[in-house]
């Protein structure tokens, strides 16, 4: 699978820099047998989602160029298709500032990302049709129980209004930033935060830095211990 071959690239002997240039090759190898425009989308998706969640900026500034697409024999339409996904990744690379996000919550009230003072904000994509993401909703309300520091922002970009809403009262999230997007899947805020499944979350700093993608509330404890 794509995975286990860039699993395979890892070597635990190099230095961080090279152990990207190590990626890259890998990368090229990926990309250089795609022998279909839906091929390469595909897999030029798979893998910049997965090297833009790692961190791995240099992975991803260089996927950002969109090499070896002239081979593909693509008309303007499939590249600008292209840029649109390469433009969205690079927007939220890690160290980027985040996208701004201007709302209104559940509750009606007027949101604005830039407005929260808090030292970190976690932004949590998530469906209410999806497990996993009903169960992180309840686990980041317990952790913004315990850390006062932090603002957390929620986006639902699926479900049942009631539903929502319910389950966010019940995760003790009532007093955080909640989210409901009309447009789901096609809103602006998932286009501009290149969310493409769900959950996503962003983790930035007082100055609204993306300073990590992280998968879970274990890692985000782990990088405050760094």
């Amino acid at each position: 699978t794509l995975a286990e071959y860039i699993d395979s690239a890892k070597n635990p002997e190099l230095s961080a820099e090279k152990q990207m240039y190590n990626y890259i090759l890998a990368t090229d190898n990926v990309l250089k047998r795609c022998l279909s425009f839906p091929m390469y989308k595909f897999v030029y998706q798979y893998l910049i989602y997965g090297f833009s969640e790692l961190g791995a900026n240099l992975v991803v500034d260089y996927m950002v160029r969109l090499p070896y697409l002239e081979y593909l024999n693509a008309d303007s339409n499939q590249i600008q298709e292209m840029n649109d996904i390469s433009e969205s990744y690079n927007r939220v690379k890690i160290g980027c500032k985040a996208p701004d996000i201007q709302s209104v919550t559940v509750e009606d009230k007027d949101f604005n990302l830039n407005d929260i003072n808090e030292k970190y904000v976690v932004i949590l994509f998530w469906s209410y049709s999806c497990p996993h993401c009903r169960d992180l909703v309840s686990e980041i309300g317990r952790f913004a129980k315990n850390h006062k520091d932090f603002a957390i922002v929620t986006v639902n970009v699926s479900g049942e209004f009631k539903k929502v809403k319910r389950l966010l009262k019940k995760s003790h999230l009532s007093e955080s930033y909640n989210l409901y997007e009309l447009k789901g899947w096609r809103s602006e805020i998932v286009d501009n935060y290149a969310v493409d499944t769900t959950p996503s979350m962003f983790l930035l700093d007082q100055n609204k830095v993306i300073i990590a993608k992280p998968f879970d509330i274990e890692e985000i404890v782990n990088i405050l211990e760094l």
